[in-house]
């Protein structure tokens, strides 16, 4: 009878226990994983698109050569064109966290061109000036803003300029066409409107140094007629971008 008495008190006192260390965990408050850390939209990989826009250029010619046929020796003679420009681009981004870098190479053909009256008398000469093409090598850094993707770019820059001078009394003409090299910067801003396609608006600055362009003829006996030529040109581009890798 005794060891019933015991076995049974001995059991209810398991129970108590058990109870109590269940109620005790139930007032314990309900620990779980913190939710993974949110990773910015990546912009790492390569990237194809087209651009479009429009832009203008400043030409500086000066006379080289020992004629004044068309302009006084040494004389500096400015002029500005403007057009449309449009090519395309190809790139690759690195990415770490926010930041973004890479490089981009890019060619377009331009139309930037003009043609006016010399400002030498007796004023009959007609100057012309045009950019056919221009591909720049840069190197890109930006800040990632979730979809917005703000950046800077410089870097190497070609471009052709074909220039000419002619005098309408006697149709003698001066002409010549040459690739000139120099330096690019600008910025712009790119916006993720899918995963894989982003949409953006660039502004650059091009400056392509001074090439002697026109080296001849004749026209006045042994005074050959030589022209160095320098462009800078501003543009403003729509762009799009195929996003791979994404």
């Amino acid at each position: 009878m005794l060891f019933r008495v015991g076995r049974t008190f001995a059991v209810a006192a398991c129970v108590s226990v058990v109870a109590i260390e269940f109620a005790a965990a139930a007032d314990m408050p309900y620990v779980t994983n913190a939710p993974p850390a949110a990773l910015p939209p990546s912009w790492a990989g390569f990237y194809l698109g087209g651009q479009v826009g429009y832009g203008a250029d400043s030409v500086r010619w000066r006379n080289l050569g020992a004629s004044a046929f068309f302009s006084p020796l040494n004389s500096v003679t400015r002029d500005h064109g403007s057009g449309v420009i449009g090519g395309g681009q190809l790139g690759y981004n690195f990415q770490y966290n926010r930041l973004v870098f890479g490089i981009e190479g890019s060619a377009s053909a331009a139309d930037f061109d003009r043609s006016f009256a010399s400002p030498y008398f007796p004023a009959t000469d007609v100057w012309s000036s045009r950019l056919t093409w221009l591909t720049t090598v840069t190197g890109r850094v930006g800040y990632g803003f979730d979809n917005w993707l703000p950046y800077v770019k410089g870097g190497f820059a070609a471009g052709n300029i074909e220039t000419s001078i002619q005098t309408n009394p006697f149709g003698v003409i001066s002409q010549g066409s040459a690739v000139h090299t120099g330096w690019t910067l600008g910025g712009g801003v790119e916006f993720k409107v899918a995963p894989q396609f982003s949409l953006g608006l660039e502004f650059m600055h091009t400056d392509l140094g001074r090439n002697n362009d026109i080296n001849g003829p004749q026209i006045v006996p042994g005074a050959p007629e030589s022209y160095g030529v320098g462009l800078r040109s501003n543009s403003i581009m729509a762009r799009f971008n195929s996003l791979f890798g994404r």
